[in-house]
C-alpha cells in the first residue's frame, strides 16, 4: 500500500523471493550495520563513507524497484544486474582512486573520469524515475541541458557552457556533486534516524501512539480525528515521513473515521493533514531538517528548539477544524468498550522511553547521529522490560531490514539532488533565480514569501519534501537573506513551504495515498487536506514579522504563543464556517480579521483581533439562546 501510494508514475516494488529475497536481507541488514558502526566508532574514510551509502542505496533499489510495469515481479532483470555491477565498479573505483581524484579537479578531465561521471548521472536519473516519479528527473536533466547549452539561454540566463567532460567531472569529483556534501549528509544523519523509526516501530511503539490518543480522544466529539492529531504528531517524532504517516496511521484511523460517520474524502483528509504535520515535529522532523541543519550551519538542537512551537500550533489548527467539522456534522466519538484501557497501556508504555531519551541527549549536546545511536539501543533495552515486548534478534533483524529499506524512498533521490546542487553551482544559477526573486517581489518582504510559497506549490508537485526543499533553497533562501531575514529563519520558511506540497494538489502525495486508503476522489481528498492544513502557508510569514522563533522566557515571546492560539481558533471558525453554529458571511469575514490581525505583532491589531474575535463569540451566544428560547415557545409540549 506504501509503494501504491507514493507515485502512480512509478513501475512498483518487486516481491522478491528465493535467493534474491535472501541476498536483498544480507545486503540491507550489512548497510544498516556498517553505518551503525561507523557512527559509534568513527569513519573508515571520508570516499568509503558516502561511496558506501551510494552503493549501498543504489544495490537495495535496483533490486527492489521496478524499471516498467512488465519488469520481472519476484527476481531482478538482467538490466538490473548489468547496472548494479556498473555502480559497484564506479565506486570502488572512487574509492580506491579518491586521493589522486582530487588532485586532478580542474586539469585536463581523464576519459575514464568523464564516462564513469555521466554513468553515474545516468544512473541517478533512472533510479530517482523508478522511485518517486518524472518530476525530480525532468528537474535534473533540464539543469544539465542548461549547464551544456548556457550560451544559448536569453533574458540574462546565458552563460558561457560547460563541456561534457567538464560537467562529468564536477558532478563526479567535488563536494557540490553527486557524492558530496549531499551524499554525505544522507550517510549520516538521515540513515541512522531513519533505522532508529524503524527500531521504534517493529518494537510496538507504533501501536502505543495509536493506543495513547485513542484512550485520551476517542470518546469526544471527533474523536478518531483528534486521535489521528494526536497519533501523526507522535508518529512524526520518529517517522519523518509524511506518506509513512498516512499508510501507518491511516489504515487504523481512516476506517475508524468512516464508520463513525465522517465522509470518506474527509476522513482522508484528516490523516493527510496531520500526517503532513508530522516532518515539522521535532525530533526527527524529517531528512529535508538535518539538510537544513548543515547547509544552515545550525546545529540541529537550534533547529529542534525553534521549530517544537510553530509544529504544536499547526497540530492545535488541525484538531480545531477537525472538531469544528465534527460538530457541524454531529459526529460523536466512538463507544467506550472500543477504547483502550489506560490500565493495558500503562503496561507497554516503557516503549516510549527512546523518545525523550533522545531529547535529553540532544539537549545535553551530543551529536544527533551519536544521540539516534544510542536512542536506537535504548529501544531494545526497554522492549527486555516486559517479556511480551522483548526484541529477539528475529525483531532486530526485521529493524535493520526495515531501517534500510525504509531509508530507500529519500536515498534513491541523493543522485538528482547532487546534480541540482551541482550544476546551479556550476553555472551561477543560484545567483540569477536571487535577482529574479527580489525583482518580481520589488524588495517588499511579504511578497517575496508569497512568491515563495507559489513557487512551492509547483516545484512540490509529485516530488518528495527533500529535493523540494533543495529546490527552494537554491530559489528562495539568497533572497530571504539578501532582503534581511536571518540564514535560520529563511531555511526553515522554505521548508516549511516544502512540506506544504505533500498536500497541495494537483500532485499532493500524503493526500493521495490517505485518498487510496478511504477509497475517496483524490481531488476532494486533496482540497479537504489543503482546507486543514492551511495554518501552514500563514507560517512562514509568522516566521519573518513575529517573535514565534524567538523562544525564549520574555513577554514577547509569550504574547506572541498566546496570539497565536487565539487566531488559529478564530481562523478554523472562519475556514469552516461554524464557531457555535453555522457563521453568516459576515462573521466569517471577522473571524478572518481577527485571525489576521493578531497573527500581526503590535497591541493595537491584537486589540482588534481579540474584540472581533469576543464579538463573534457573544453575537453567536445570544443567537443560540434566543433561537433556543423561540423554539421552547413555538414547542407545542412546552
Amino acid at each position: 500500500m506504501r509503494d501504491e501510494a507514493l507515485s502512480s508514475e512509478r513501475a512498483g516494488t518487486r516481491k522478491l523471493q528465493g535467493w534474491y529475497d535472501i541476498v536483498f536481507k544480507i545486503v540491507a541488514i550489512s548497510f544498516s550495520l556498517f553505518f551503525l558502526y561507523t557512527t559509534f566508532f568513527g569513519l573508515i574514510s571520508q570516499e568509503s563513507h558516502v561511496g558506501l551509502y551510494f552503493l549501498g542505496t543504489f544495490v537495495l533499489s535496483f533490486m527492489l524497484y521496478k524499471a516498467r510495469k512488465n519488469s520481472p515481479e519476484k527476481r531482478m532483470s538482467l538490466l538490473d544486474t548489468l547496472f548494479v555491477l556498473g555502480i559497484t565498479g564506479v565506486i570502488v573505483y572512487y574509492i580506491v582512486e579518491f586521493p589522486t581524484l582530487a588532485d586532478r579537479i580542474g586539469g585536463g578531465t581523464a576519459l575514464r573520469d568523464a564516462l564513469f561521471g555521466w554513468f553515474l548521472i545516468i544512473m541517478s536519473l533512472e533510479l530517482a524515475r523508478r522511485t518517486v516519479g518524472n518530476v525530480i528527473p525532468t528537474i535534473g536533466i533540464l539543469l544539465l541541458i542548461y549547464a551544456y547549452f548556457g550560451p544559448y539561454f536569453p533574458l540574462g540566463l546565458g552563460h558561457s557552457g560547460f563541456s561534457l567532460s567538464r560537467i562529468a567531472e564536477y558532478l563526479f569529483l567535488t563536494s557540490d556533486g553527486i557524492l558530496g556534501m549531499i551524499c554525505n549528509i544522507f550517510a549520516s544523519y538521515i540513515l541512522i534516524f531513519v533505522i532508529f523509526g524503524s527500531f521504534m516501530e517493529v518494537s510496538g511503539a507504533g501501536k502505543v501512539f495509536v493506543d495513547l490518543a485513542y484512550a485520551i480522544t476517542g470518546r469526544r466529539t471527533g474523536g478518531p480525528g483528534l486521535a489521528s492529531v494526536i497519533t501523526s504528531s507522535l508518529f512524526g517524532t520518529i517517522s519523518g515521513s509524511s506518506v509513512a504517516n498516512v499508510v501507518v496511521d491511516g489504515v487504523f484511523t481512516i476506517p475508524l473515521m468512516k464508520r463513525l460517520g465522517y465522509p470518506p474524502h474527509f476522513a482522508g483528509a484528516v490523516e493527510a493533514a496531520t500526517s503532513t504535520g508530522g516532518q515539522y515535529m521535532p525530533p526527527v522532523m524529517g531528512a529535508a531538517a538535518f539538510l537544513l541543519a548543515e547547509i544552515s550551519g545550525t546545529p540541529y538542537i537550534e533547529v529542534i528548539k525553534v521549530a517544537a512551537i510553530p509544529a504544536c500550533l499547526y497540530f492545535a489548527s488541525v484538531a480545531v477544524m477537525i472538531y469544528l467539522e465534527a460538530v457541524k456534522r454531529g459526529l460523536r466519538g466512538m463507544p467506550a468498550s472500543e477504547l483502550p484501557k489506560f490500565k493495558e497501556l500503562r503496561k507497554e508504555i516503557h516503549l516510549l522511553l527512546p523518545i525523550p531519551f533522545l531529547i535529553v541527549l540532544l539537549a545535553f549536546e551530543f551529536t544527533p547521529f551519536i544521540a539516534a545511536f544510542y536512542s536506537i539501543c535504548s529501544a531494545v533495552v526497554v522492549s527486555w522490560f516486559r517479556k511480551e515486548t522483548r526484541m529477539g534478534p528475529k525483531k532486530i533483524f526485521d529493524a535493520l531490514i526495515g531501517g534500510a529499506r525504509a531509508s530507500l524512498s529519500v536515498g534513491a533521490t541523493v543522485g538528482v539532488i547532487g546534480i541540482v546542487i551541482g550544476t546551479t553551482s556550476l553555472t551561477g544559477l543560484a545567483n540569477y533565480f536571487q535577482q529574479f526573486v527580489i525583482f518580481l517581489s520589488g524588495g517588499h518582504l511579504a511578497l517575496l514569501v508569497l512568491l515563495i510559497i507559489i513557487a512551492g506549490v509547483f516545484v512540490g508537485m509529485g516530488m518528495p519534501t527533500t529535493p523540494s526543499y533543495v529546490v527552494l533553497v537554491i530559489l528562495g533562501v539568497p533572497a530571504l537573506i539578501r532582503i534581511g531575514v536571518s540564514t535560520l529563519t529563511a531555511h526553515l520558511l522554505v521548508f516549511w513551504v516544502a512540506v506544504a506540497s505533500n498536500v497541495t494538489p494537483p500532485v499532493a502525495l500524503s493526500a493521495w495515498a490517505a485518498a487510496a486508503i478511504a477509497k475517496s476522489d483524490p481531488w476532494k481528498t486533496g482540497w479537504a487536506a489543503t482546507k486543514l492544513a492551511s495554518w501552514i502557508y500563514l507560517m512562514p510569514f509568522l516566521f519573518v514579522y513575529t517573535s514565534i522563533l524567538k523562544v525564549g522566557w520574555n513577554f514577547s515571546f509569550f504574547l506572541t504563543v498566546f496570539d497565536c492560539i487565539i487566531a488559529l481558533m478564530a481562523w478554523g471558525a472562519a475556514v469552516e464556517g461554524y464557531l457555535f453554529k453555522e457563521t453568516t458571511l459576515v462573521e466569517r469575514i471577522c473571524l478572518f480579521v481577527a485571525a489576521l490581525s493578531l497573527l500581526h505583532e503590535g497591541l493595537l491589531t491584537d486589540m482588534i483581533g481579540v474584540l472581533l474575535f469576543a464579538i463573534i463569540i457573544i453575537i453567536q451566544q445570544v443567537s443560540l439562546v434566543r433561537a433556543k428560547k423561540l423554539a421552547s415557545h413555538t414547542d407545542p409540549k412546552s
